[in-house]
């Protein structure tokens, strides 16, 4: 008897653990502040509806280090089940063969996506998550480039948002405001001296820093150097407030009427006019096509974990996506709903009755633009990066730094 009453104990146990036994997924990410504490609770969320799985969302800090974390654990191993990437990561990583195609996943019958759940992602998202025709990652948090404006300086000098990059320059000695004796105490427009800078007008004008199949540098181009000049050319005028540090200070100050930068900045921007003066966002100005640049990380699942934390991931991954979620999402960040069924939930809907500056992301995701998904692209924006500097503080001419940027890019193509 006693012998029986032990087996049956031993096979309690054991039950009692296959029962609460949870496969734990580990996921990296980067979400510092009050981003990190609305991610923790849409993980506490998921794992409270989930008794069989439990999501670890480790921060590990800035996207440097997860970057660098990334990389060495693809080579050295420790990699987690889940991470957020960028898309340039993810091409490095594919090298490694660590990344788990999420196409895997999609195509699944019993736990995959139907055809209208796919196409429920925006499709500008959708293709950059997109290598030789299957997806390997799915957008996470993502931004828009906008441009902030002072609505009262506007009205104040009886100028409307400039929608051109032509009436943008119109407008900027309408906007400057000068004491009597020359000194500017508002300038029209702030720009910051960085790659994103020319990023933004470079795509408005239809080109990028390399071609479609990044197999060229494209610097040393007529439309590249009008571009860089026209940037160049708007700074000299001293109309246009030029710093490398983000302008949502100088803006809350009165110090400059419009400036541009990505949508992730909202929350900063209405912290820093502090209910000062009225402002709104409208679409970066346009050229020659209208391709604001995205911003942000995907998420991507790797085959080193077992395929049950796979499959636990992908349900993470599939909870992220649902509309209530990317709508809550949204609204608590600032980001964009990678999803179009999310601004049919009934809180986003509520959400842009007050917020209506909302609305004007959203039109935008459409025309979005995202960075190549090549291992390269980092070097690739350093290295321009401070060339495209060097001519908006004047220490080279447009020509000679773009001809040195064409020179460079190139080396990173051929590095690759």
């Amino acid at each position: 008897m006693r012998k029986v009453l032990v087996v049956m104990l031993a096979i309690s146990i054991l039950m009692t653990g296959m029962i609460f036994s949870k496969t734990v997924v580990t996921f990296w990410e980067s979400m510092g502040g009050d981003l990190g504490k609305t991610l923790s609770q849409i993980v506490d969320t998921f794992n409270s509806q989930h008794a069989n799985i439990e999501v670890k969302a480790i921060y590990v800090g800035s996207y440097a280090t997860l970057q660098q974390k990334l990389l060495a654990s693809a080579v050295g191993g420790g990699l987690p089940t889940m991470s957020q990437v960028y898309s340039n990561w993810t091409a490095a990583l594919m090298k490694s063969n660590v990344i788990q195609p999420m196409q895997t996943f999609i195509d699944n019958p019993q736990i995959g996506l139907s055809k209208s759940q796919l196409d429920d992602i925006w499709e500008p998202f959708l293709k950059a998550n997109t290598w030789n025709g299957k997806i390997y990652t799915l957008p996470f948090n993502k931004s828009i480039y906008i441009m902030y404006v002072n609505e009262d300086a506007l009205a104040l000098a009886g100028v409307s948002i400039p929608k051109t990059v032509p009436e943008l320059i119109k407008d900027l000695p309408l906007l400057t405001i000068r004491d009597s004796s020359g000194k500017v105490i508002q300038y029209a427009l702030g720009l910051r001296t960085t790659v994103d800078t020319f990023e933004v007008f470079l795509r408005q004008n239809g080109a990028d820093f390399i071609n479609s199949d990044y197999t060229k540098a494209t610097l040393d181009t007529p439309v590249a150097l009008e571009t860089l000049q026209t940037l160049v050319d708007m700074i000299k005028t001293g109309d246009v407030l030029a710093q490398g540090g983000y302008l949502d200070g100088p803006f809350g100050n009165g110090q400059i009427a419009m400036y541009i930068d990505t949508s992730a900045g909202m929350s900063y921007t209405a912290n820093s006019v502090g209910g000062k003066f009225s402002w709104t966002i409208a679409p970066v100005p346009a050229w020659k096509t209208q391709a604001p640049p995205f911003a942000g990380t995907d998420l991507a699942i790797f085959n080193t974990a077992s395929p049950a934390e796979q499959e636990a991931a992908w349900e993470f991954v599939k909870f992220l996506l649902s509309p209530q979620i990317q709508a809550f999402w949204a609204i608590k960040t600032g980001y964009l709903p990678v999803t179009k069924s999310a601004i049919e939930t009934q809180a986003w809907k509520d959400y842009v009755a007050s917020n209506p500056m909302a609305n004007v992301l959203v039109s935008q995701i459409p025309y979005g633009s995202s960075d190549p998904g090549i291992a390269a692209w980092s070097q690739i924006r350093n290295d321009v990066g401070t060339l495209v500097s060097d001519a908006m503080f004047f220490k080279m001419t447009p020509q000679e730094a773009l001809r040195l940027a064409q020179q460079e890019v190139t080396k990173d193509l051929q590095s690759q």
